[in-house]
Order: C-alpha cells, then sequence, then structure tokens
C-alpha cells in the first residue's frame, strides 16, 4: 500500500515514517507539510491512502478532501488529529474519509486503522466511538430524531438496546451478559439490524449514527 502524508509538523511525519518502514505492506511514497503543495503532487502522482491532519492555516481540508475524492476516487483518506469535535468529524465522513484516529492515541492504533482500511473496511477510533455513543445515550432529542425515518421506526427499543451496546464495543456474549438474554438472541438481534439498516460491521453501525445526524453536535 503506497501512502502519502500530510501534517505541517514535521515531528510528525518523520514518526509515520519511521513507524511504517518496520512494517511489511506499507510503503512511504512521499510528504508534505502542507494540502497546497499535496494537491500539486498528487496531479502527477496516485497512491492507495493519504494520511493527513486536518488543522491548517489558511488551508480548508475539506476542499482538499473533495478534490482528491473527483481527482483520484479509489483513495482512501485516514484523518490523523487533534480535532476531535464531533460535528467536524461529522462533515469529514459525509466527505467519505475512510478513517478517524486522534493524535494521543499510540502507534498501534494507527497500524491498525491502516491494516483494516487497507482490508477494505472503514476505521472507527475507540475514542470516537465512545464520543458517539455518549452522545446518542445523552441527547435529549435522541428519540425524536429516531422517530424521523420509517427505518428508524423499525428498531425496536431491544434492538436499540443492542445497537447502543454493539456501537458501545460491546461483543455478543458480553451483550447477552448485560441484557439477560441469550447469546442466539443477541446474534438474532444483531442480524435484523444489520439487514434492517443495511450495514455489515459495528464501523459501519458507527457511520449510519454519524450520518443520519443522531447525535448532538
Amino acid at each position: 500500500m503506497k501512502i502519502y502524508i500530510i501534517d505541517q509538523h514535521q515531528i510528525v511525519i518523520d514518526g509515520l515514517v519511521s513507524l511504517l518502514a518496520r512494517r511489511k505492506g506499507f510503503e512511504i511514497a512521499g510528504f508534505t507539510n502542507s494540502h497546497f503543495e499535496a494537491s500539486h503532487w498528487l496531479e502527477r502522482n496516485q497512491v492507495d491512502l493519504i494520511i493527513t491532519e486536518i488543522v491548517f492555516e489558511n488551508e480548508n481540508p475539506a476542499e482538499f478532501i473533495k478534490s482528491i475524492k473527483k481527482l483520484h476516487q479509489n483513495t482512501k483518506i485516514l484523518i490523523l488529529t487533534g480535532e476531535n469535535k464531533i460535528k467536524r468529524i461529522t462533515d469529514l465522513f459525509q466527505l467519505g474519509i475512510d478513517g478517524f484516529v486522534e493524535k494521543h492515541n499510540d502507534s498501534k492504533v494507527v497500524v491498525e486503522a491502516l491494516t483494516c482500511i487497507k482490508n477494505g473496511k472503514e476505521y472507527v477510533g475507540e475514542e470516537l466511538r465512545e464520543k458517539i455513543m455518549q452522545s446518542l445515550l445523552n441527547s435529549p432529542n435522541s428519540q425524536k430524531k429516531l422517530s424521523l425515518g420509517d427505518t428508524l421506526d423499525s428498531i425496536t427499543n431491544r434492538e436499540l438496546e443492542v445497537i447502543q451496546l454493539i456501537c458501545d464495543g460491546c461483543n455478543s456474549k458480553e451483550i447477552s451478559d448485560k441484557l439477560f438474554i441469550s447469546f442466539n438472541t443477541v446474534e438474532t438481534h444483531r442480524r435484523h439490524i444489520f439487514q434492517k439498516l443495511n450495514i455489515r460491521n459495528s464501523t459501519g453501525l458507527v457511520r449510519f449514527a454519524i450520518k443520519h445526524n443522531l447525535i448532538e453536535h
């Protein structure tokens, strides 16, 4: 997987280069400190994945992401940033990013995210998943929002409980223990939820919550 890195801090770039140089399957094709320079480089070159910060002076990361998706539709984008505002993250996923990791995580989370995206999946860090889950649970408007669509109307209260626990990182055994229902019943709920929402995994479930504004910004 060919990777291009964009970050205004050279120490971050150096750290990523050092980290990925020791990992098979990853190749650093280039790096820069600005989206402006990256755009010019990417007009002449193609990579499999871009790792980028989103906080730059006098630069609009949303416009950069849109231009990359237009220029190289199959290029994946992983956001690695200290920014963690839910509204900002929501907008980025709607633009088509493939993963999000907060910078305070350790290097193994970055490798996990890259591996996940390399395997054709999307990645949402544990911190973000927890933020979204808390927003879902604490939002005074969450029940109102859930009643807006026919698809969401079809979700039962029990299925909503299962959804909340899946987003919270629980596996089927843990959900079974927490809800005092059998493992097979949890699996049935999980299958029905994924079918109703047309998603394949827990990451997709989190993206669904973001995409349909089930969270307080």
